[in-house]
């Protein structure tokens, strides 16, 4: 099928349509439904297929097969039926594909990357073939939406074949034949089959939500129009609330984070200065033998290890438990200098109601059990 007998590329902004149904069978997914013609797009260049209604049955989903366009329905449909487009969705997928085109052009422009892969999920993810600095985004998104501030033109062209020799347009692969160019004035000339807003200005805005590495070179996650702006208000919305704990005003919040978590980080030093200490005078004055089985309170693993490590090397055991109450039972860590504790571990944890494992000299874990079960199974196994 060509763009002229195809309503969807005639009219995207057509939102409802009557068509005759050629055929209708049974599919795997639902009914599958060919039209005399269609507003639906299907699902192609990245961009998901069209859902919406036939006669008030849902449509769940539109693919291309060969030259056919088919609908995938609840029901089965027949004779001249009202096709409408789940217009709000279908808006936001222009909104985004146009968004695309506009962010993807810009940096093919600035530093002559490809776009070599393209996803329309909940967030917009694009791979491009080259890394791109992180000081360099707010730049770029500031490009992007000066182009929808311009508000330009959004041309569908079909350029003769000698024509298209000359153009600098962007694409993934080699194309022969009518060849569909989207064309959006100062920011992109793309071979592209998706469905496109009119005017750069219908976008709304880009964002840029992140970047990372990706391959040999990196993913952007970015949304435009509606799913942008709504995303942007949750993000205000937790920052406005995170302002308010921290008693900052919302733009300094990162600073005032910042000095929390340095704070943080200096009480959790002098914590665990002084829980050394504590254990090092515990371990003195405990009595050496061959098993210690100490039950400690609000600890964590990291002091529990020291903890068995210390009445190791001190001679005060040759094999030492120190556990302490969770939410599941007791947390444990047993180092052991005449035990293979890797063998141990799996009986332990079977008699205990256990998980956990390690090394022939330490293994860490949580038993289920009583205090007093756990005490004596040790005393018979270790």
């Amino acid at each position: 099928m060509s763009e002229m007998n195809e309503l969807f590329y005639r009219d995207p902004y057509c939102r409802s349509f009557t068509a005759e149904v050629i055929r209708c069978e049974k599919g795997k997914k639902g009914y599958e439904v060919l039209l005399s013609d269609t507003a639906f797009y299907p699902e192609g260049g990245g961009q998901p297929g069209d859902t919406g209604t036939l006669n008030g049955i849902r449509v769940l989903d539109t693919r291309k097969r060969g030259d056919e366009i088919i609908h995938i329905t609840e029901a089965p449909a027949e004779g001249i039926v009202k096709g409408e487009i789940d217009w709000d969705r279908r808006f936001d997928l222009m909104q985004n594909h146009t968004g695309e085109h506009i962010l993807s052009g810009l940096i093919h422009q600035k530093y002559g990357y490809d776009n070599v892969g393209f996803h329309m999920g909940d967030m917009i993810q694009i791979d491009f073939d080259g890394m791109i600095p992180a000081e360099d985004l707010a730049e770029l998104e500031m490009m992007a939406n000066r182009i929808i501030w311009n508000d330009v033109p959004v041309n569908i062209l079909f350029p003769g074949e000698e024509e298209l020799k000359d153009l600098p347009y962007r694409s993934k692969k080699e194309l022969e034949g009518l060849v569909r160019i989207v064309e959006i004035p100062g920011a992109d000339i793309c071979a592209c089959c998706g469905t496109h807003v009119r005017r750069s200005g219908e976008v709304g805005m880009i964002r840029i939500f992140s970047s990372e590495k990706h391959k040999n070179g990196v993913r952007l996650e970015i949304l435009s129009g509606r799913r942008a702006l709504q995303l942007s208000q949750k993000l205000h919305e937790q920052n406005s609330r995170i302002s308010v704990m921290l008693a900052a005003e919302p733009v300094n919040t990162a600073s005032h984070v910042e000095r929390q978590k340095e704070e943080i980080v200096k009480r959790d030093g002098q914590l665990s200065r002084i829980r050394q200490k504590y254990i090092t005078m515990k371990a003195d004055g405990i009595q050496p033998e061959r098993l210690q089985i100490l039950f400690e309170e609000d600890t964590d693993r990291v002091m529990m290890r020291k903890y068995v490590n210390l009445l190791i090397e001190s001679k005060k055991a040759e094999t030492a438990a120190v556990l302490t109450e969770s939410i599941q039972g007791f947390d444990y860590v047993i180092g052991s200098v005449s035990d293979d504790l890797r063998k141990k571990a799996k009986t332990l944890n079977q008699r205990l109601s256990g998980r956990g494992g390690g090394s022939t000299e330490m293994i860490q874990g949580t038993f289920s059990a009583s205090k007093e079960d756990i005490e004596s199974v040790l005393r018979e196994e270790l």
